[in-house]
This record gives C-alpha cells, structure tokens and sequence, in this order.
C-alpha cells in the first residue's frame, strides 16, 4: 500500500531513505533548510521543501497533515525527538521513526514511546558482530521489533538439508538464497549447501532456537535503557 512520507533531513541517510522509499511506490517529501542538501537525491520526483522544520508552517507545506509515515533524520538529537513528538502527538501520524547518534538517549526516546534508530549503536554492534563473528553478518529489528532480519552464510551443520526441514513454521522462514554469488527464492524442497548465503525472517522469541537449529551464534539489536 502506497503511503505519504514525510522525511526531515536531508543528509546521506535522510536523502538514500527519500529514493528507497520513493522506489518502493511511496509519494515522499523532503524538508531541510539548507538548499544545497537537496543535490543528494538524484532523480527523485518527491518534494523539496525548503525550510526550519521546527516552523509548524514548514511541516504543514510538507504535507505533514496527511502524512502516513514521518521521520526525523536531521543531524541533531533534540531537533530528532521534539519533530517526533510532534508528528505524533500533534498530528497523530501513526508511523514515526525518530534516529537518535546518542546511545545514553536511546533508551529514554524510547519510554516515551518513540520509535528509535541509534546508528551509533546498531553500527558498533554490527561491526563487534563481524569482528567475533562471522557466520551471522546482519541480524536487526524489523517494525516493532517482534521480528527480525538476517543474513547470514550457513555451515556445514545445515548443508544437504532441504529449506523445509530447517525452517519453523510463523517463526523461522528463508526467503532467499544466495549460491556462487546468485540470488534465487528457494522452494520447501531447494536442498541448501554449505556457504550458502542466505536472508531470513525471524520471530524474536524463536532466535534462540534458530540459533541452536543452525548452530551459529546471533545477537538482538535493542536500544539501551538508561
């Protein structure tokens, strides 16, 4: 379903967020108020909306009323929660995303009832992940976090094992495999070889599960409580 976005920030990540959301079918505007940040969205179709997002009025041209979708990516933290605050508490934008640089504020966005992104964190942990690691490559919140993402690459354990016989139904599903550098959606019955790359779905509760299913070692994005 197509959805309104609205986007404050126009930085690497406020800009790449425009054109992914933008190629998913979704109208999204744009607000900064430096004008020179908007030569980051290359062929984008959207709306630019100069200004200080903090001005009502700027949000109000950006279409924020009829907004489905609001996130707030500027460069600053303060600026990040009180945009958030508003798009949710005044106008009751149903999905609000607020990106935090600060861990120790993380959490406390978070009671708030703020839907957070600290990069700082979700970064570090990343990296740490690869660096201790390296059978699960990506593993991170998805919605509201009762599932996750992952990629990982598969050993020995799950080789000559169809996709069926590893997958746990609602809980656990494969949904693509890379082989030899080849991406392809796998069947119930696509026998999985060792070093296959694959992306997956899974349902927190069941990540321990998962984890001794395919004897590797996987670890929760969750942002610090202060």
């Amino acid at each position: 379903m197509s959805m309104y976005v609205v986007i404050v920030g126009c930085g690497r990540q406020g800009a790449r967020l425009a054109q992914l959301m933008e190629a998913e079918g979704h109208q999204v505007a744009v607000v900064d108020q430096d004008t020179r940040s908007f030569r980051r969205l290359e062929d984008f179709r959207g709306s630019r909306i100069l200004g200080n997002a903090i001005d009502i009025e700027t949000l109000r041209k950006a279409g924020i009323e009829k907004a489905d979708a609001f996130a707030a990516v500027t460069s600053g933290d303060n600026t990040n929660l009180m945009l958030a605050q508003v798009a949710q508490e005044i106008f009751h934008i149903p999905k609000v995303v607020c990106r935090v640089y600060d861990p120790r504020r993380a959490g406390i966005y978070h009671d708030l009832g703020l839907q957070t992104v600290c990069s700082t964190t979700v970064g570090a942990r990343m990296i740490r992940n690869l660096l201790t690691n390296p059978t699960v490559l990506r593993v991170y919140p998805l919605g509201d976090s009762s599932y996750q993402a992952m990629e990982m690459k598969l050993g020995a354990v799950s080789a000559n094992k169809t996709v069926g016989e590893i997958q746990i139904p609602e809980e656990f599903l494969i949904s693509t495999v890379i082989r030899g550098g080849t991406p392809f959606i796998p069947k119930e019955d696509t026998m999985l070889q060792a070093d296959d790359q694959i992306f997956a779905i899974v349902k927190a509760s069941s990540v321990e599960k998962v984890q001794e299913l395919l004897s590797v070692k996987t670890y929760a994005v969750n942002f610090p409580k202060k």
